[in-house]
């Protein structure tokens, strides 16, 4: 299994690709743009994007679609019935899902929005922007209360070396969030 990031400018978001070692069917997570960069990592890594796997529906994390379904047959898999009018796969917690030929942990996170998924496949967990490295989404009130609540109860009791890929920013690892992470403290900063 190979996995690649792509960072986008526009929204400064991240793109994950993940495929075999020499090529075939591949899943891409959060295509917040489909750009040259993007088709480029694709073909010349010989993947063909057959899944793709929102972990919300914000535009930073989907507006590729449109562009990507016109290159590729693709499956979305997300929480939501719909997204940009694309019919999708609807997951939930609770079950783990075939996808090509991985097998992904669905989490629900709620929080950051009502749709929130994080993705977990073996050791890495794809997190959209649900938890970000050092930080969190800025949410307010009872949404960031529910978030905090999320991220403790369902990502921090995971493997301390479950490396975490956000929609935003660098990568991290569950135990420096644990650890490190402001947002996460019993004395937390304003986050």
């Amino acid at each position: 299994m190979r996995l690649f990031p792509h960072f986008s400018f526009l929204d400064f978001s991240n793109s994950y690709l993940i495929g075999p070692d020499q090529g075939g069917v591949a899943v891409l997570i959060d295509p917040g743009i489909f750009d040259a960069g993007l088709l480029r990592l694709i073909e010349d890594n010989n993947y063909y994007v057959r899944y793709v796997l929102v972990t919300h529906a914000h535009g930073s994390h989907t507006r590729g679609l449109k562009t990507l379904l016109k290159i590729y047959d693709a499956q979305i898999f997300a929480f939501n019935p719909l997204i940009q009018n694309f019919p999708t796969v609807e997951v939930r917690e609770g079950k783990q899902q075939h996808i090509g030929e991985f097998l992904f942990e669905i989490i629900e996170t709620p929080g950051h929005s009502d749709d929130s998924l994080c993705f977990k496949l073996n050791q890495f967990l794809f997190t959209g922007d649900t938890l970000t490295a050092g930080s969190m989404s800025k949410n307010l009130g009872y949404a960031k209360d529910t978030l905090i609540s999320t991220i403790k109860k369902k990502l921090l009791p995971l493997d301390a070396d479950t490396l975490i890929f956000p929609g935003h920013g660098p990568p991290s690892r569950i135990a420096i969030e644990r650890e490190f992470n402001p947002c996460l403290q019993e004395k937390r900063l304003e986050c």
